[in-house]
């Protein structure tokens, strides 16, 4: 207990030796750490938790331990972490040495610190102490809705809880949840008032008096210290482009100017080197491949590729003199000719890949810990760990995997009579197709990419159900079919009626009449006018009368009015047999699928693009099997889709999207009792059957009712004729079981080991002690662990589930069968083929067994996450790399033959992905039970340096402890560094992260440590400022991204914590947080008045039991992604959240609509209508009147009168920011703030801006926002500034600011801004001054004069970015942010394109977002302007010069008169600022001032 830590400054915890450096030490250096924002909380806490996320079962087992004293005399965390290790063994929480690794590796990344930090922060805003002496206490119990400040409780205090308390998702119960009586304890457990109250409430609780759970409260012992983190990156890129350009002297001469020394056989890390040479072109050419061999011949490959990758630009010189050896270049070819090419990285873990965005130690502790509970599954069948791995890997796995054949239906009507479907057009006998070939050979002509050749064969057939009642039935037939068949589409259309409703079955008959007496034109004409007037849910006559007088009545047809139509039984017959049909296929309810070529398409607003899709696949196929000569021109070619075609569909075995399968964990059934589990009523299968057909089925259903009682008679039908499979009933009901009752019946066949098929039949004994009730009561826990619902039916083949099945919905014998067949195609098949190809059918000793082998091969890489909204690996496995030849390219560490995780990797040694990589692998292949694979892959011939930057991953296998047993914390050490490089340091951090500097001394942005002197190394302090909570929103009415909608983050105390808008990208969204406990609802407004949240989606994408709740929890560093479902509510189906009654601004709506349904279906966005988004999204936004929750310290209320937002990263641009917001305050009196991007600015300028804001009386706020995983990155830190500077302008700022001016931070004001806010855009989003045409001299080099500009802009002007003013309502209701990114999304694909990314974006979307050009005057750069326009300049920005290259401070002290007075006085204030802070406190603080100009003369030139 002793071994609580200390409280520290955030500095001693570095700066006193505290840290473990992670490579050997040198003279100087770059020491780097990061810290959360919030605290360590007590090492033994941490501890337990730790244990629990590997074993759920021990943790209230370890706090019995705790609460006995074992650990009172631990004094020190090494002192505690060997008690609990032991204590781990012991008493067998944690028994196998490859779990006990990876508990170690959690707690060595802390991975359940954010668990412990939620409980912390959902005591201080959810829980209110009722009484001092409970809020001082260090324990406390709730209980029945009182709080007791004693074990015994007996001085409750009054209190409003409520008697129940909803679990919550950190909270672990002992004893029954649905007990109503509950105690929460909440306790800081190290503290001896734990022990008390925790042995007197676990006692009741396992006595079943009460459920009991504990949650964690802060010490009130004393302060704690930050968390110190790990798991991350950091980089040090060069700066200077004279180290990263090709030498264009010959290797030779190159080699005369001598820098680092050949290789003698191994890389060291303390050898330090000045500068960085230069390498030739011919040196570069084989540099990855000689890195490569040059690894796999030293004694320790691991250790050297892991320095070798680290300090990559250190050591390339000498790496180019050695050869690589010819046995590497020629295994290295031959395995490059299978599957891989050479430079790719990969990383597979048994067998899946891993996506690269999830190669960082959370999600990879989070994916081992699922690989080794699947692995153990198997194991328990029997299985070796290899074995295991190879069956999930296995080829016959795979190939069904990636097996894309759906599902076909026969979509002919001969079943039902024929005459069903009214046939839209005839490729083979219509008028519009005579000119077409009508050879099969026709089929082979090349084409374009998805086009289908023009042959006048019966190939592609679509069949529609159609309410000709509905308005959208109508419109897709009328206008887009119709369309198609105009346009001469090889595609056959039909349609069949619903009549669902008695409009529906009217409307019908008036069809078909038409059809039958008048034609198909007739049809098309009264359809098309009946939509047009509105009249389509009843049939009009005057629409009818008019149809039929403009067409002709054929022959021997009898001319009918619409009542007579309408009272006719003629068209009878053939709406029987469509409503046979449609029931048939299943198509019968609300939004049929329609059928292409048999296969159901989702009838959403991307049908016409999955129709497309498989009309091409199809194609193809056929494409081959007449190249193959299976076809002659006899055959009727839609054969061959129907071959494996169903009679019959039935959506609950074969849904519309696989991914809507659902599976239950058989392994539940082994906790029942034994005697339970053997007797449960069953058909089973004999020894002799067959053990490639058997499967095991668990028919669920309560079987007193008529439909249990229908489920059973069909599966006893089912089963005469499939032998093979094993069939459990399970009974289940909300009511007691009847003592004359089927269920009880079952029971006794069951006991009495009589044939099910005579249960129905037999007397049941008299079971007054009621044996029949309690067998089954036996059973319903196993019922709740599936998460079945009491009395409803279900089915489970080998693991997956079929249901809930409606009472009133059929399902049969053939239904039985079809998903038998169905399930042995998709999976029980590949997993018994894959058995007997390995030779391990032995272990398969019952269906049972057969069962859950296949059920855990199934569940083992399943995600109902969409594609398009992650950057998606593989979802298969795969061990095609088994084919690799191993000898002479390939790195092992771990034992093969007993490790149950097997990592291989293929890796280019000289790349970007290895530095962060390797050292990820090398603690992974520390682990027990892990074995590692790593195949170098370098690119063949490279043409530039691969790797420009230095870098440490801050990462161990487990934790360790100094010399006083204190935890030693992790940091990232640089030493040996190129003292005259230019570096720029930077954080590589796992996705959810956002980080900023907190403290330092030197400008990060700009570090050459020989400019240091001796000043000793560089010390840095970052800090986790935020852990992301984000998500990907739909609208469940439409389907569509609810596109402006807002959300808000809530506590209980603080309800409107954060808040955000759904951006229409992939409806995205982000909170900035930290872990905790939050609720999130929409906003008051428009929002709310449109839509409703039915769930937050914390479970997944798709709906799931128990996910319809609005709370989330916080508590990963992974941080957590939320799928919300939005509902509009009725009557509110056609609003637009963004829309108002009054338009104000529809000039842009439809500019630009066909542009932007082109870019969105680039980015996975299709299936929105550009046009009519747009359109409503120019209506004013009115009803928004708060901020994003995207920024901090934002006070309700109205804003300033002049709002400038900035961006500047280093020290340098930083003075210059200093000067330009001095300009703007000297130059107004309205009320001014400043709006900074945070991540970009160093804790110098940072500390400063309070002082500079009391001085010059402006405002301040920082913003920040995660650049989403889903828009294309930039690597260069420039790139992303500009990124940041267009991309977000939408969510960075309150929705209550009206408009924000962009002032780089190198301009100098010369006028009041207010002038600027008040300009009128005339209507347009943003705001630009056009570049400079006046300094004639600089003709040359005005490139948007000149090739790709020129023929671009057509006459209209090129602006520059380095000032806009930007009106925010306008930007929103127009969806400019959103179309920007989906440009720029787009554009950025190519390298070479938006080489001005902040300028050239906007300028280039000028045609669909319009630029209002603000007079030449607002900005003034002496580039491109005349000398003569300065004495009307209202800003001068210190632009480059392409020409001259002058440096900005020269420019600046020579152009701007009073740039140096603004730079003396800023400096001033930074002196009187130290002054003050060494006066008070005796401690020196960091300012940007002017004393730097000695160290940053050196950056002029960035």
């Amino acid at each position: 207990m002793g071994a609580i830590r200390k409280s520290l400054p955030v500095k001693a915890l570095f700066f006193l030796g505290a840290l473990q450096p992670l490579c050997a030490a040198a003279s100087s250096g770059i020491n780097v750490a990061l810290t959360a924002s919030f605290d360590s909380s007590p090492y033994l806490v941490e501890l337990l938790e730790t244990a629990a996320e590997e074993n759920a079962t021990a943790y209230f087992p370890i706090l019995d331990r705790i609460a006995e004293g074992y650990f009172e005399q631990s004094k020190t965390s090494q002192d505690l972490y060997i008690r609990f290790l032991d204590l781990l063994q012991n008493d067998g929480h944690i028994t196998d040495p490859e779990t006990l690794s990876s508990f170690q590796f959690a707690l060595s990344v802390h991975s359940a610190a954010p668990r412990i930090e939620a409980h912390y922060q959902y005591y201080n805003t959810s829980v209110e102490p009722k009484s001092e002496k409970i809020a001082g206490s260090n324990a406390w119990i709730q209980f029945h809705g009182k709080q007791y400040s004693t074990p015994q409780m007996d001085e409750a205090q009054d209190a409003s809880e409520k008697s129940w308390v909803p679990e919550l998702p950190f909270d672990r119960v002992l004893g029954d949840l649905s007990n109503p009586l509950q105690a929460i304890l909440y306790a800081d457990i190290t503290t001896p008032n734990f022990a008390k109250f925790h042995k007197s409430s676990s006692q009741r609780a396992r006595v079943g008096e009460i459920s009991y759970r504990v949650r964690h409260k802060t010490s009130t012992l004393g302060p704690r210290s930050p968390l110190v983190v790990s798991g991350y990156g950091v980089e040090l890129a060069l700066k200077r482009t004279d180290y990263i350009v090709i030498d264009d002297r010959p290797a030779e001469q190159a080699a005369e100017k001598g820098a680092q020394k050949p290789l003698q056989g191994e890389l060291h890390d303390e050898d330090e080197i000045t500068d960085l040479k230069p390498l030739s072109a011919s040196e570069l050419r084989l540099l990855g491949s000689n890195a490569a061999s040059f690894v796999l011949n030293s004694e320790q490959p691991l250790d050297t590729l892991l320095k070798l990758s680290q300090d990559f630009p250190k050591h390339s010189s000498s790496i180019s003199s050695h050869n690589a050896s010819a046995e590497f270049l020629a295994e290295h070819k031959s395995n490059r000719e299978q599957l891989l090419p050479a430079g790719y990285n990969v990383i597979w873990i048994n067998g899946v890949q891993v996506n690269a965005r999830d190669v960082d130690a959370f999600s990879l502790l989070a994916h081992l810990r699922r690989e080794r509970k699947l692995i153990n599954g198997i194991r328990k069948l029997g299985f070796s760990g290899s074995e295991a791995i190879n069956l999930l890997s296995h080829s016959a796995i795979t190939e069904s995997h990636i097996d894309d054949e759906p599902q076909r239906y026969d979509f002919r009507d001969e079943i039902e009579g024929g005459n069903v479907i009214i046939w839209l057009n005839d490729v083979e006998k219509d008028k519009r197709y005579q000119d077409w070939p009508t050879s099969i050979a026709a089929l082979l002509q090349r084409g374009y990419p998805g086009q289908l050749p023009s042959v006048r064969r019966d190939i592609h057939n679509a069949i529609v159900p159609t309410d000709f009642s509905n308005g959208k039935d109508v419109a897709m037939v009328v206008d887009t079919i119709q369309s198609l068949i105009k346009r001469t589409f090889p595609i056959r259309w039909g349609l069949v009626p619903a009549t669902n409703s008695p409009g529906a079955i009217a409307q019908a008959k008036v069809v078909c009449h038409l059809h039958q007496n008048y034609g198909l034109s007739a049809v098309m004409v009264y359809l098309q006018a009946s939509a047009n007037h509105n009249k389509l849910s009843y049939p009009d006559k005057a629409t009818f009368e008019a149809t039929i007088k403009n067409h002709s009545l054929r022959k021997d047809h009898e001319l009918l009015q619409l009542e007579e139509v309408l009272d006719s039984d003629q068209a009878e017959p053939r709406l029987a047999g469509a409503g046979q049909y449609l029931a048939r296929l299943a198509s019968n309810g609300a939004n049929p699928p329609l059928f292409f070529n048999g296969v159901p398409i989702i009838r959403n607003d991307d049908w016409l693009q999955s129709v497309a899709q498989r009309a091409s696949g199809d194609h193809r196929s056929l494409q081959k099997d007449v190249f193959e000569d299976l076809f002659n021109e006899d055959s009727w070619l839609p054969s061959k889709f129907l071959v494996q075609a169903a009679l019959k569909r039935n959506p609950l075995i074969i849904p519309e999207n696989e991914k809507e399968i659902k599976f239950v964990d058989l392994s539940k059934l082994d906790t029942l009792d034994a005697d339970v589990f053997q007797t449960l009523p069953r058909f089973s299968v004999a020894h002799v059957a067959d053990v490639e057909q058997w499967a095991y089925l668990i028919v669920v259903a309560d079987f007193d009712s008529s439909a249990g009682l229908r489920l059973f008679f069909q599966a006893m039908e089912f089963r005469q004729s499939h032998e093979s499979a094993e069939v459990v009933f399970i009974h289940s009901s909300r009511a007691p079981v009847e003592t004359t009752g089927f269920a009880s019946r079952l029971y006794y066949a069951a006991q009495q080991e009589r044939p099910l098929e005579y249960a129905a039949a037999e007397p049941v004994p008299d079971d007054q002690e009621g044996h029949s009730q309690a067998y089954w009561d036996a059973v319903s826990p196993l019922i709740a662990s599936f998460n079945l619902k009491p009395g409803e039916s279900y089915v489970v083949i080998n693991g997956r589930l079929v249901g809930p099945i409606a009472e009133d919905q059929e399902f049969d014998k053939d239904d039985y069968a079809a998903l038998l067949a169905y399930e042995m195609r998709k999976r029980i098949g590949p997993a018994t083929k894959a058995s007997q190809l390995l030779g391990l059918t032995e272990n398969i000793q019952s269906p049972f067994v057969a069962a859950k082998l296949s059920s855990l091969i199934s569940t083992s890489t399943i995600s109902d996450v969409p594609e398009g909204i992650f950057e998606a690996a593989p979802s298969v496995r795969t061990d095609i790399f088994n084919r690799w030849n191993s000898s002479h390219t390939v790195i092992t560490k771990g034992d093969f033959d007993n490790a149950i995780i097997q990592v291989v990797a293929s890796i280019d040694p000289a790349s970007e992905v290895a530095q962060r990589w390797i050292p990820i692998l090398k603690v992974l292949s520390e682990l027990n039970g892990v074995h590692l694979r790593l195949y170098l892959n370098p690119k063949n011939t490279l043409e530039e340096l691969p790797v420009k930057r230095f870098y440490r991953y801050v990462l161990e296998s487990k934790p360790t402890f100094d010399d006083n047993g204190s935890l030693r914390n992790l940091r990232a050490k640089f030493n040996g560094v190129p003292a005259d490089a230019l570096l720029n340091l930077g954080m590589d951090v796992p996705p959810s992260w956002l980080v900023a500097p907190r403290e330092c001394v030197q400008d990060l942005d700009n570090i050459k440590l020989s400019s240091l002197k001796d000043q000793g190394d560089i010390e840095a302090i970052y800090e986790l400022e935020n852990i992301l909570i984000e998500g990907h929103s739909r609208d469940v009415t439409n389907g569509a991204p609810p596109r402006g909608a807002e959300l808000v983050l809530g506590t209980q105390k603080n309800p409107h914590f954060a808040d955000t808008i759904i951006m229409a990208n992939l409806g995205y969204f982000q909170f900035k947080a930290n872990p905790g406990f939050f609720k999130i609802q929409l906003k008051a407004g428009r929002s709310r008045e449109i839509f409703k949240i039915d769930s937050a989606g914390t479970k997944g994408y798709g709906p799931q039991t128990g996910d319809d709740t609005t709370e989330i929890a916080l508590m990963s560093f992974q941080g957590t992604t939320l799928f919300p479902r939005l509902s509009k509510k009725p009557g509110q189906e056609t609003e637009d959240v963004l829309a108002d009654p009054i338009d104000l601004a529809s000039d842009i709506a439809a500019t630009g609509a066909q542009l932007a349904n082109k870019v969105l279906s680039k980015v996975g966005l299709s299936g929105v209508d550009a046009g009519k988004a747009i359109s409503k999204g120019s209506k004013w936004w009115s009803s928004i009147r708060s901020s994003t929750g995207l920024t901090t310290d934002t006070e309700s209320g109205g804003q300033a009168d002049i709002n400038i937002f900035s961006v500047a990263s280093g020290h340098l641009y930083e003075r210059m920011l200093n000067i330009m917001m001095l300009s703007v305050m000297k130059h107004t009196k309205h009320t001014v703030k400043f709006w900074f991007i945070e991540q970009f600015l160093s804790p110098s300028f940072k500390s400063f801006l309070p002082t500079m804001a009391a001085e010059y009386g402006f405002e301040y706020e920082m913003v920040t926002y995660k650049w989403p995983h889903w828009l294309r990155g930039q690597k260069e830190k420039q790139r992303e500034i500009w990124g940041y500077k267009i991309l977000f302008l939408d969510v960075l700022f309150p929705l209550d600011l009206d408009k924000v001016i962009f002032v780089d931070a190198d301009q100098i004001v010369r006028t009041d801004m207010y002038e600027l806010v008040t300009h009128d855009l005339k209507g347009a989003p943003y705001g630009f001054t056009p570049m400079c045409d006046s300094r004639t001299e600089m003709e040359g080099f005005r490139f948007w004069k000149q090739g790709y500009w020129k023929n671009f802009l057509r006459g209209l002007p090129y602006h520059i970015s380095a000032l806009y003013v930007v009106d925010l309502k306008r930007f929103r209701q127009i969806a400019a942010g959103d179309r920007l990114r989906q440009q720029y999304h787009q554009l950025s694909a190519d390298p070479a394109s938006l080489s001005n990314l902040d300028q050239d974006l906007p300028n280039n979307m000028q045609m669909q977002l319009p630029i209002h050009s603000l007079p030449q005057e607002w900005l003034w750069c002496e580039t491109w302007c005349s000398d003569e326009s300065l004495k009307d300049a209202k800003t001068i920005d210190l632009c480059n010069n392409p020409e001259t290259k002058e440096p900005k401070l020269d420019r600046a002290r020579r152009q701007v008169p009073e740039w140096t007075v603004y730079d003396d006085e800023v400096a001033a204030l930074a002196r009187r600022a130290k002054a003050g802070d060494a006066s008070q406190s005796g401690t020196e603080q960091s300012t940007a001032s002017g004393d730097e100009g000695t160290t940053t003369r050196i950056k002029d030139e960035l």
